[in-house]
């Protein structure tokens, strides 16, 4: 995939507006001006302005769903290494956590550490870097963007430093990102690295596998479209007999595999991959794609009956071995991070099929900050509970038609924290079923309600929004907002 260059500041509002519900974009405003100011002039070897690194690297922290105080930072994460400003000057900006995040991304550059004899740092780590716990995850995430822009842009600098910068992710930050389980990004870090490190080999390995997916394009289409048919979500008849499980079915993906990971299953099979991979990279030994079946989070619960897995087995027996698809075995990923089933379909192409929840698909691409700041991170995660899943439901419509099942006796203010968690920490007033009148946080919902949430930016909670709140949700919402700010 080719990477995009281009990113303005309208792009990052634009993101930042569509994933925040509520926000304040005149603070990413501040930090663009800021860093407009202290970068002007400079310029990336690649002969562009260096603006252009910090835009692009704050739109992938936008894109990636994260507020507005780890975007600002991602904006001006520059003007301390490359500007040459003081972080005084930071703080004196901007707020504590922006600062923060600054100078922990900062201290995890490398040139905060000697060149690398031995193929080892010689300064002692700091103690976020040795101590997992301490570490600010949110500046990891800040220095995960920059190094996917800074390792996609290797053509202006030198092959020495680019090599550096490679080994220094692949050594440094590639384990710290696995410490915290974001193994998605950690394995496209790990795979900028093959590629700077050994350009030649990345290059052939991509020929080769292209060669293959050519060779085999109309079978591994019609079998990927029998696959995306069977895993359609609500999909009750695929087969002469109802697949009863579809209905927990609530997305399927398909991705070409990285080099990186087929490089490291070739390791796996070969005395001397250097000399053996291109035998060993054939379509009877290298699953040709990756497969995630998504599923209801009601599965994770364990008091409930299915489990993720019996959505697959199910689908598998009714439908897909009617259809020439075979299940070879179940097996593990080359770090042990996680398991996935090894399928064929009858011209023996090979597929690797992951089955995730939607919260531990979450967890497997932003890894354990979904579960640490998942108020405050992506719209998208929504942490039901075990005691939520089994709690009597209703049916409730958002006002563009969608629905979602909340606890029986939840408020309005429950249902706008399920819709957005900013949505209910601002909530001002709800209206239903199109009528003008305001509702007040503790209006119960009936079945069958279409709820319009009003959220006012200046509306905080206070802490007598505990007693409004009905759902898990709501009230680890909040106990997490009065955690991090106090009861002001």
């Amino acid at each position: 995939m080719t990477y995009e260059l281009y990113a303005n500041f309208a792009d990052i509002v634009n993101i930042y507006n569509q994933k925040h519900l509520v926000g304040n974009s005149h603070d990413l405003k501040k930090a663009f001006d800021f860093a407009n100011k202290y970068h002007a002039g400079m310029v990336r070897g690649t002969g562009e302005p260096f603006i252009n690194h910090p835009l692009r690297v704050a739109k992938l922290i936008a894109e990636w769903g994260f507020d507005t105080d780890v975007i600002s930072a991602a904006l001006i994460h520059d003007v301390v290494e490359e500007g040459g400003k003081p972080l005084s000057l930071v703080r004196s900006k901007f707020n504590a956590n922006i600062a923060s995040i600054v100078e922990s991304v900062t201290n995890m550059s490398e040139q905060s550490f000697t060149k690398w004899p031995g193929g080892r740092p010689l300064r002692v780590l700091s103690g976020e870097l040795r101590n997992p716990e301490k570490m600010n995850y949110k500046a990891l995430y800040v220095k995960i963007a920059e190094r996917i822009d800074n390792l996609s842009t290797v053509s202006g600098i030198s092959e020495e430093s680019a090599y550096h910068m490679a080994l220094h992710t692949r050594k440094i930050v590639v384990p710290m990102v696995r410490s915290a389980n974001a193994f998605h990004f950690a394995d496209m870090l790990e795979d900028l690295c093959f590629q700077v490190e050994h350009p030649q080999m990345y290059e052939e390995m991509g020929d080769q596998y292209n060669t293959i997916l050519k060779a085999n394009s109309r079978k591994c289409g019609e079998a990927l479209e029998i696959l995306s048919t069977v895993f359609s979500p609500g999909q009750s008849m695929v087969s002469s007999e109802p697949v009863n499980s579809s209905r927990y079915i609530e997305e399927f993906k398909c991705d070409l595999r990285s080099l990186i990971s087929i490089y490291r299953q070739l390791s796996q099979s070969a005395d001397n991959i250097i000399e053996d991979w291109r035998t060993l990279f054939c379509k009877e030994n290298i699953p040709l794609y990756d497969l995630t079946l998504i599923v209801s989070n009601e599965l994770s619960g364990e008091g409930s009956p299915v489990k993720p897995n019996d959505v697959f087995f199910e689908c598998f027996t009714k439908a897909l071995s009617q259809k020439g698809f075979y299940l070879i075995r179940h097996g593990y990923t080359t770090y042990k991070d996680t398991d996935y089933f090894l399928i064929a379909d009858d011209m023996d192409n090979l597929y690797r099929l992951f089955v995730r929840t939607s919260h531990d698909y979450q967890r497997f691409i932003y890894g354990k900050i979904v579960d640490e700041d998942s108020s405050r991170f992506m719209e998208t995660v929504i942490d039901v509970s075990s005691t939520d899943a089994v709690s009597n439901k209703i049916k409730v419509f958002k006002n563009d038609g969608s629905s979602i099942e909340i606890d029986k006796g939840a408020t309005v203010l429950d249902f706008a924290f399920y819709v957005h968690t900013e949505l209910g920490l601002h909530f001002d007033y709800a209206t239903k079923n199109e009528s003008k009148t305001k509702l007040d946080k503790h209006t119960k919902l009936n079945d069958g309600d279409m709820i319009t949430v009003i959220a006012n930016e200046n509306i905080k909670p206070d802490i007598s929004w505990f007693k409004h709140a009905k759902t898990n949700r709501a009230i680890e919402c909040l106990i997490h907002y009065f955690s991090k700010n106090g009861n002001n």
